[in-house]
């Protein structure tokens, strides 16, 4: 955004708009107390307790229904532009998102965990969570609980910096139908349908969706996804109940592509299929367990035939021999992401209850994670890694004012030697609705199976490498995160207004990291000399503090405000991809403003502010420059009897061009129109 359209929205529009939404206070509001008297939100990512956002040991934000409707948003990864710390870029190859929380990623996040009501939603490969292929679209979120911080002692080492819990909506919110079409900018198209079905015993969701998108201009990311859903909830007794969901979702994606005989421009299909089961016991009110079990499967297909051998020597095929001894003239293959997983993940976990004083949850759980593809791990068989988890946590009072929060988890499987993550965590309630936190905790990631076994290379057709791109040479080991945290949350006016700050320090070490490598010895190094290696070494330091404000200024308006600033201290290795980049790969300021009106007669208004300073993302892309922009969205509602029709005009970035994630990717002012049909 230009600095004249940056400079009037701050200095004109927003004072404007703030009178216009508060006046209401100023003057008198006509605020009831069931208005503003809202309940503390309760959430279960931060300990696998159920807790108020105020016994949390950890920092989390909720994005609930009414912030998801405000923003506008077509995409699910863009609702994580609202959180305090997290960085989005849209479209790192093959329309692909990042997501990363205080930066330290590249255009494969892995180090954080994401689930749909209970289902892990990371993959087997690296551990990335593929977000066009969740099987889910924006409309069947009912919110998003984000812990902001290690959530490694719930949920493993998948959860080193963070977790991300997305709780879509129970049939009885909405039954019967409920269709949604969008159509904007990039020939951007998203229509979904849902049916919902309440009985006596059994009440089910079932839900198709299709979404496209021609993604950047002059970029080969072009999105079809196509996706079918069914969630079923059965209470086989009064305190026994079986919940699942399974679904499928396929489509041709643009793969990217540099253009370059090595990495060409194309297409490649993908497919995801999914299954989740959990039996729930209740047997006192507090006590409870449950059985889950998860199976996964993604295919990938993404080979390309460059051409022969010989073409590429400038050589006779009868000379090949003589340039390269030992090859013949074949065919070379090239493939970045050609491959097939399987996941299938077990699970056992109790919540006890002892008293009002004590509270306690524990399991185990098992995963097995299988890979093939020659593109990626260098093998046509299956690879195999099993991991094992053990995890509790106590909640445990004091006293009144005075909670303690421990709980560790350990993790072992046959690729690497187990360790113990611990934290502990002290809340103080020094008044009611005003509460400090202080917390340390150790987190250990182990490396996905992909990491471990990663060589992608260029082929002939009969498996033999020509030249390597990238590969793990040795056995990884895991990466070490040591965190401390002080916090204070803190409500007014009866809920009216909530305001959380945290201040941290997380010290990364042994962390993996990208080496190039200029001499690693290759059969020929016509399209990359030397390689890029997978190796542990770097280390960072990152300090800083974070806040998160949520104010209903009156009925009619809400505001929600994040923001974050970051002091990093990173150290590579000789050669090392991340420190080759002018700018860090977490960037020292962040920020968000959403201001939400509803004017009555079903019309309703709002405005999104989104900052992005500075940052590196490291491979397959680069520096990119600091940006800002402006998001708008006006609704109106219009009953039909016993049916609700919404249409939504939708403006994403009101001003200049930005790249986003790398320079190759010029986010333009985009505009959107959506309707939604609800019948009754």
């Amino acid at each position: 955004m230009s600095v004249l359209i940056r400079t009037y929205f701050k200095n004109v529009c927003l004072p404007i708009i703030f009178i216009g939404l508060t006046s209401p206070v100023l003057a008198g509001s006509d605020l009831t107390e069931e208005d503003i008297l809202g309940e503390i939100p309760v959430v279960m990512a931060a300990t696998r307790l159920p807790q108020s956002i105020t016994d949390t040991p950890v920092a989390i934000t909720v994005i609930d229904r009414q912030m998801i409707e405000a923003s506008g948003f077509i995409e699910i990864p863009d609702l994580l532009r609202l959180v305090p710390g997290f960085q989005v870029g849209l479209s790192w190859r093959d329309h692909h998102t990042a997501v990363t929380y205080h930066g330290q990623s590249d255009g494969l996040p892995r180090r954080m965990q994401v689930l749909i009501d209970g289902k892990v939603a990371v993959g087997s490969l690296f551990g990335i969570v593929d977000w066009d292929r969740l099987g889910i679209v924006i409309d069947d979120i009912n919110r998003i609980e984000v812990v902001r911080g290690p959530a490694g002692v719930a949920y493993g080492s998948n959860a080193f910096i963070g977790a991300i819990n997305i709780v879509t909506n129970e049939p009885f919110l909405n039954p019967g139908w409920r269709i949604s079409a969008t159509a904007g900018s990039e020939e951007t198209g998203l229509m979904s349908a849902q049916y919902s079905e309440i009985g006596e015993y059994f009440d089910y969701r079932a839900s198709v969706s299709y979404f496209h998108t021609d993604g950047f201009d002059g970029v080969n990311d072009e999105t079809i996804t196509r996706s079918g859903r069914f969630q079923g909830h059965y209470q086989i007794k009064p305190n026994i109940n079986l919940d699942f969901q399974f679904g499928h979702s396929e489509g041709p994606w643009g793969r990217g592509g540099s253009g370059l005989l090595v990495d060409a421009k194309g297409e490649k299909e993908a497919t995801e299929k999914y299954g989740n089961f959990r039996l729930t016991t209740s047997t006192s009110p507090g006590n409870e367990w449950f059985f889950q079990l998860g199976l996964h499967k993604t295919e990938e297909d993404d080979q390309y035939r460059i051409g022969l051998l010989s073409n590429l020597l400038g050589v006779t095929p009868a000379q090949v021999p003589v340039v390269l001894p030992g090859q013949q003239d074949q065919e070379i293959v090239g493939s970045f992401f050609d491959y097939t997983t399987h996941q299938l993940d077990a699970e056992f976990q109790q919540l006890l209850q002892w008293g009002t004083s004590h509270r306690a949850v524990w399991g185990v759980g098992y995963r097995k994670d299988m890979v093939k593809g020659i593109a990626t791990i260098g093998k046509r068989g299956w690879d195999v890694m099993e991991t094992y988890r053990a995890y509790g946590s106590l909640e445990y009072h004091l006293s009144d004012r005075i909670l303690l929060n421990i709980g560790t988890i350990f993790e072992d499987n046959d690729m690497a030697k187990g360790k113990f993550s611990p934290r502990v965590g002290i809340n103080f309630t020094l008044l009611d609705g005003h509460v400090f936190r202080f917390s340390v905790a150790q987190s250990w990631r182990q490396p996905f199976l992909a990491e471990q076994s990663h060589d992608v290379s260029v082929r002939l057709n009969d498996d033999s490498v020509l030249e390597q791109i990238q590969i793990a040479p040795v056995t990884l080991k895991h990466e070490k995160l040591r965190s401390y945290e002080v916090g204070y949350v803190g409500h007014w006016r009866k809920k009216q207004l909530s305001v959380e700050v945290k201040a941290y320090r997380e010290e990364f070490t042994n962390e993996i990291e990208y080496v190039l490598d200029p001499f690693y010895p290759e059969a020929l190094s016509a399209f990359n000399p030397g390689s890029i290696l997978d190796v542990n070494g770097g280390a960072t330091d990152i300090v800083g503090v974070e806040t998160g404000v949520k104010w209903q200024l009156n009925r009619q308006s809400h505001l929600w405000l994040s923001y974050s600033f970051s002091e990093v201290d990173q150290h590579c290795q000789a050669f090392g991809v991340r420190c080759a980049h002018e700018n860090d790969a977490t960037p020292r300021h962040t920020a968000s403003l959403l201001l939400s009106r509803d004017f009555e007669r079903g019309w309703q208004a709002s405005l999104g502010y989104y900052y992005l300073d500075e940052m590196a993302w490291v491979l397959w892309n680069g520096d990119v420059k600091s940006y800002d922009r402006v998001d708008m969205r006006i609704a109106k509602t219009i009953n039909f009897g016993s049916s609700d029709l919404k249409v939504e005009l939708i403006g994403q970035n009101l001003g200049g061009d930005y790249h986003e994630f790398s320079q190759n990717n010029v986010f333009e002012t985009r505009t959107f129109v959506r309707a939604t049909l609800q019948f009754h």
